[in-house]
């Protein structure tokens, strides 16, 4: 059974429509057993959410709240079709845990288009951490293609709880054979409850079933543990 202790996508009050502080979601996240939190609050081009000063500033936080690892993180909007990303290359540089997510009311879905080359794009990019819940069916790609990409970039790939499993059944569906094609390429994945309050830190019971049911190889799941993380971090750069 795979045992999940590191939450890698939470939201807090600077993003705008979440609703709990970062120490509201680290108590919590040490409530339920986790040993690591990545706060990574949606970047500028998200509407209502907090500017570039934001994570410029997140070297303020402790690095640990109540025995809880606290990463200072990010989701980046991806702005167009060629991976534009919504924070400056400098200031990604200094942030220790980095998503890049299409979201809807950022990057206008196209009837028709194929985003295989936005996803080839983001495997490219040295900045990005992991890919955040790409199982959106507005915005569909080549799996046997992009996923090999990615597992070869070090890329991580998101099964996101919410995303995944409170949409759509497409969704659902697209996630299953993400992680399928993940098991297959040797892909890392990370398993998040992409909380927006601190009552659903650590939600992603429905997400560790689904690779359980898959026999998913534990040794790819990366948030196991909180070392396991930093690890991961520190073969990529110093923290």
């Amino acid at each position: 059974m795979i045992t999940l202790r590191a939450d890698l996508h939470t939201h807090t009050i600077a993003s705008g429509h979440a609703y709990s502080t970062i120490k509201e979601m680290a108590e919590m996240a040490g409530e339920k057993g986790l040993e690591l939190i990545a706060m990574t609050d949606h970047a500028p081009a998200m509407p209502g959410s907090c500017q570039t000063l934001h994570f410029s500033n997140l070297r303020a936080l402790p690095r640990q709240i109540r025995g809880v690892t606290v990463l200072r993180g990010v989701e980046l909007n991806v702005l167009n079709t060629q991976g534009k990303l919504d924070l400056p290359r400098g200031l990604q540089e200094r942030l220790e845990w980095r998503i890049a997510s299409l979201h809807e009311n950022v990057l206008i879905p196209e009837e028709g288009c194929d985003y295989t080359g936005l996803y080839l794009a983001l495997a490219e990019n040295p900045q990005i951490d992991m890919i955040g819940h790409p199982d959106s069916p507005d915005f569909p790609f080549d799996v046997e293609t992009v996923v090999p990409a990615w597992a070869a970039q070090g890329k991580v790939v998101e099964l996101n709880e919410h995303h995944a499993f409170d949409i759509s059944p497409r969704n659902l569906e697209n996630a299953r054979r993400l992680m399928a094609a993940c098991a297959r390429c040797g892909a890392l994945v990370a398993v998040d409850s992409d909380a927006h309050t601190c009552w659903s830190v650590g939600e992603f019971s429905r997400a560790a079933a689904l690779l359980n049911e898959m026999d998913f190889p534990e040794k790819q799941v990366l948030n196991t543990s909180a070392q396991r993380v930093l690890d991961f971090i520190h073969s990529k750069k110093v923290l």
